[in-house]
């Protein structure tokens, strides 16, 4: 059955737009006549939408290639037609005459007819919008824009009759180097120009017009200006001048860079100044007659270094050579401080006695010799904090710079054989009197500085001998300023050196401590004693030996000294106290380093003398000598010999303190006769008479007082630290092996010099030394099939 109003089948179409037909040239001549009112700066009056619609129109009727080509057409004719107008007459002034003004007009007029067209090609390419959108993607052609950029490059620059980009280079140039002569330029067009040759694509659109024609030569004249620059200043300037020329020319580069050369042209432009002004004359730079590095350093001027070390800086050859000259200029007045204790090396006897053969100067003095030690310390230390001030104002913390001067002074150190002995001195100095009257941070100061020469030394082990003699005499003595200074010292060498290195020295101060519980707890158990007395209890692996350097017969001699009868109770006492604080110990009692404070009668006058242990013995034989004004009152007179049977002091000892007491500067005692030698037959009494504007008095104890070792002590020092390195060579031998098993004698040398390194250097022969005496106590086995190889035997 069939419906009347059924719809026919198939799709409806939509009804089809009929558009007058319109011409593609006439189009584009409206096109055309737009874009020469766009160069006339009219483009306000015209309509930007029927121009879209336009090229739109183009490209539908597939003529797209004439909206592209037409307009490129156009641009090349403008173009072309400006040239002629206006810069070719600018072009042959420059080339006729090449004056700073004609230059500047011809760069000013080519900067202008840039700007105008980069102007007009930002409105023509948004009126083409739709044919870059369409056209030039599918025709993969450069867009509207790059193409007018090219037209550009061709028309104005490249035109093969003109070759206008050559003068352009020459006259940027001709800027730059007026500049550089000082005379004013416009840096506005400059950098107009700049900003067009580096936009503008060379030919191949590899690289732009400024990094094929501009750069290369700018560098070139360049390198020829700053060679010849340097050749002059060489001349006549000092390294200060020079390097400060440099400096200026340098920023001055850095700031036409910024101005309006291209920011890549700064990398290459200051690796061309620096190679020509100092890398090619780093060396002769540095060694100006009476004007180079050394006289900087001397006088100290860090604002010169400083920039003398930023040039060098990013030069490693020139760095190297630097690091090099203040090297060897440190080691130079290393060698100017070391030649100042030469006279250490003179032979002298401990008290200073000995004469010299006619026509020969006679030799310092013992405490000369150690105010020399001092200085030489004080002096390397002066100079370490200037160039540590270098390194911290000049050469910004550089790593390698701290390298250099580090190495300097470990060489100039080490150099001295009596470096940790002296080292060991000038702190003890400081610690007895150098810190008085100083502030906290002072005294940290001079800490860390002593450290750090520490650190520098090599035999760490010659140093903590010296060291804990001297730390003992302070203690024992209580000569120490401070408490808390020697407390932060041995903190700062357990830093450096870790705490095996400190275990005695800490172990000193413990006993120190408990020595003083010790005679708190004594003198309450016993209050009835008469005068104050305490003693030292020490833990005999923690102290040095303490005697002054006699033989082996005299140390025994000192350990059998018996007190004379008034005092032998108190030490009954105190030894009986003490055992029974502590059960399963033995005391032994040493006198060679305590001290007594007593009083004394002279006549109508009295005096407390601070005396040695020995000293207060001896005078406690003549207490009844000083005490009466009657004149019959018997005169107690004894010879050496009597007073060593009385005493039991050792002879050796024995005359060091009689020398004290009768022949230095306060004479307790009188002898007959009267020389500086003691002799067994002279005859000692108390001198009544003796006087003095003080009422308190310390007579020097020859063992008391720090100094520098003798030839003969420092020889019995030096046996002491030999055989302490045997003893630790042996050791680390043995935990090697004993983790190894097997080794080669080649390996076992270098890892036991790498153990030991921390405290001294071990040479080889003495490694092999103690491998043959391991080897004959059965800890080593040589291998049968190899003399070379070291087997460890368990």
């Amino acid at each position: 059955m069939a419906f009347a109003n059924k719809r026919p089948g198939g799709r409806i179409l939509p009804v089809r737009r009929l558009t007058p037909q319109v011409d593609p040239q006439k189009q584009f001549e409206k096109l055309e006549a737009a874009i020469g009112e766009i160069y006339r700066h009219n483009a306000s009056q015209l309509s930007y939408e029927e121009l879209y619609r336009i090229g739109y129109g183009l490209v539908l009727s597939k003529n797209g290639s004439l909206a592209y080509d037409g307009v490129k057409g156009v641009l090349e004719s403008h173009l072309a037609d400006c040239v002629h107008q206006t810069i070719l007459a600018r072009m042959e002034a420059v080339r006729s005459n090449p004056t700073l003004a004609n230059n500047e007009a011809l760069l000013a007029s080519v900067r202008m007819l840039w700007s105008e067209h980069v102007t007009a090609m930002l409105v023509i390419k948004d009126v083409l919008m739709y044919v870059d959108k369409v056209y030039v993607k599918n025709a993969h052609l450069p867009s509207v824009y790059e193409m007018g950029m090219g037209v550009f490059r061709d028309q104005v620059l490249l035109a093969s009759r003109k070759r206008l980009s050559t003068d352009v280079a020459k006259a940027v140039l001709a800027q730059v180097a007026a500049e550089r002569r000082g005379e004013h330029v416009d840096r506005t067009v400059l950098r107009g120009v700049v900003n067009m040759l580096v936009e503008l694509q060379d030919t191949d659109h590899l690289r732009t017009v400024y990094e094929e024609g501009l750069e290369p030569q700018l560098l070139m004249e360049s390198r020829a200006y700053f060679s010849s620059m340097a050749k002059a200043r060489l001349a006549d300037h000092g390294a200060a001048a020079y390097t400060q020329a440099a400096q200026n020319d340098l920023d001055a580069e850095m700031d036409r860079v910024r101005a309006y050369l291209a920011p890549s042209t700064g990398t290459a432009l200051q690796s061309v100044l620096l190679d020509e002004l100092i890398d090619k004359h780093a060396d002769s730079i540095l060694r100006i007659p009476e004007a180079g590095l050394v006289q900087l350093l001397d006088r100290r001027d860090a604002a010169a270094l400083k920039v003398l070390y930023g040039l060098y800086l990013p030069l490693p050859a020139a760095l190297s050579t630097l690091q090099s000259s203040i090297h060897g200029h440190v080691l130079e007045l290393g060698e100017r401080l070391a030649a100042s204790l030469a006279p250490l090396a003179a032979t002298a006897n401990a008290d200073g006695k000995g004469e010299k053969p006619a026509g020969q100067p006679q030799a310092l003095t013992l405490a000369a010799k150690t105010a020399m030690a001092l200085r030489w310390v004080q002096d390397l230390l002066e100079l370490y904090d200037v160039y540590d001030e270098f390194l911290h104002t000049s050469f910004n913390e550089n790593p390698s710079m701290r390298q250099t001067i580090h190495d300097a002074f470990i060489k100039v150190i080490n150099a001295n054989s009596r470096a940790a002995e002296v080292l060991s001195l000038f702190i003890d100095d400081n610690l007895k009197s150098g810190l008085r009257r100083k502030s906290e941070q002072e005294i940290d100061h001079v800490l860390e500085r002593t450290v750090l020469m520490f650190r520098f030394l090599q035999n760490k082990d010659a140093f903590e001998h010296y060291y804990k003699l001297h730390l003992a005499k302070r203690l024992l003595l209580g000569r120490t300023l401070s408490d808390d200074a020697e407390q932060s010292l041995v903190s700062k060498l357990k830093v450096e050196c870790g705490s095996q290195f400190t275990l005695k020295l800490e172990g000193m101060f413990k006993d120190m401590q408990l020595s003083a519980d010790l005679a708190r707890g004594f003198k309450d158990v016993d209050p009835l004693l008469g005068f104050d007395m305490s003693a030292s209890v020490l833990t005999p692996t923690y102290w040095p030996p303490l005697a002054p350097q006699v033989s082996e017969e005299v140390q025994k001699e000192m350990h059998s000294i018996e007190p004379p009868a008034p005092l032998r109770g108190v030490v009954e006492s105190f030894t009986k106290y003490y055992l029974q604080q502590r059960s399963g110990r033995r005391l032994t009692w040493q006198y060679s380093m305590g001290s007594a404070d007593i009083k004394l009668q002279f006549g109508n006058r009295t005096y407390e003398l601070n005396v040695s242990t020995y000293q207060m013995f001896i005078l406690m034989l003549f207490a009844d000598s000083g005490g009466s004004d009657d004149s019959d009152s018997s005169e107690v007179s004894l010879t050496t010999t009597e007073i060593q049977q009385h005493t039991g002091i050792p002879n050796e000892v024995l005359v060091r303190q009689l020398q004290s007491l009768a022949c230095a500067k306060y004479r307790i005692l009188t002898k007959a006769p009267m020389s500086r030698d003691v002799r067994p037959t002279d005859r000692f009494t108390f001198n009544t008479g003796f006087k003095s504007a003080q009422y308190r008095i310390r007579i020097p104890a020859v063992a008391a007082k720090s100094s520098v070792e003798t030839e003969k002590e420092k020889s019995a020092s030096m046996a002491t630290i030999g055989m302490e390195r045997q003893y630790l060579a042996e050791a680390a031998i043995v935990r090697i092996m004993k983790a190894r098993k097997q080794m080669l004698h080649e390996q076992l040398v270098t890892e036991v010099i790498n153990q030991l390194s921390a405290r001294f250097l071990p040479t080889p022969k003495m490694i092999k030394d103690a491998v043959g005496r391991l080897i004959d106590r059965d800890y080593l086995q040589r291998s049968p099939d190899d003399p070379r190889l070291y087997n460890y035997l368990a």
